[in-house]
């Protein structure tokens, strides 16, 4: 007899562990950075896949929304951080979803900590947000491959002395 498990009980238990470990040190801070973009290459290719055309079409707004922000860091921010998660949805992976929910949380928590990280780098962040969301829509690995390393370059250099 098979016996079914609350997948929700073991992904909940995984936030709080993974949230706690990156609190403890600059260093899982800078291991969860970097395991970002790993997470975010999985996701892109999956939303390229799996959400549909509309889906991806409405990701525009959030691009919108950015530009619409890039005087306001604070709105930038929780703008693409919701465009971030909201990929992870479009995933229709749970996984991709539940650890980017993650990421999320943490990333309104550490605005101070992203603020000191890109102080008048916004323009910048919004293109490789451009770059990305143009990618998924082409639906092409290679395309969404070089769009995600240019990604990872321009948004995730961390230098951990300024936290």
């Amino acid at each position: 007899m098979v016996k079914k498990i609350d997948v929700g009980l073991y992904l909940n238990a995984m936030g709080d562990q993974f949230t706690w470990m990156i609190q403890a040190d600059k260093k899982s801070f800078k291991e969860m950075w970097e395991a970002r973009k790993y997470i975010e290459l999985g996701i892109a290719h999956s939303v390229s896949q799996n959400a549909s055309e509309k889906e991806i079409k409405d990701l525009d707004t959030y691009i919108a929304k950015m530009e619409n922000s890039l005087t306001h860091v604070s709105k930038y921010f929780t703008v693409a951080m919701e465009f971030h998660l909201n990929l992870a949805k479009l995933s229709g992976n749970k996984f991709f979803y539940m650890i980017w929910k993650q990421f999320y949380d943490v990333g309104l928590k550490s605005y101070p900590i992203l603020k000191a990280l890109y102080p008048d780098q916004i323009p910048r962040l919004l293109e490789v947000n451009k770059l990305m969301l143009d990618a998924i829509k082409s639906k092409d690995p290679k395309k969404i491959d070089r769009a995600m390393t240019k990604h990872a370059e321009e948004e995730l250099p961390i230098d951990l002395d300024l936290i």
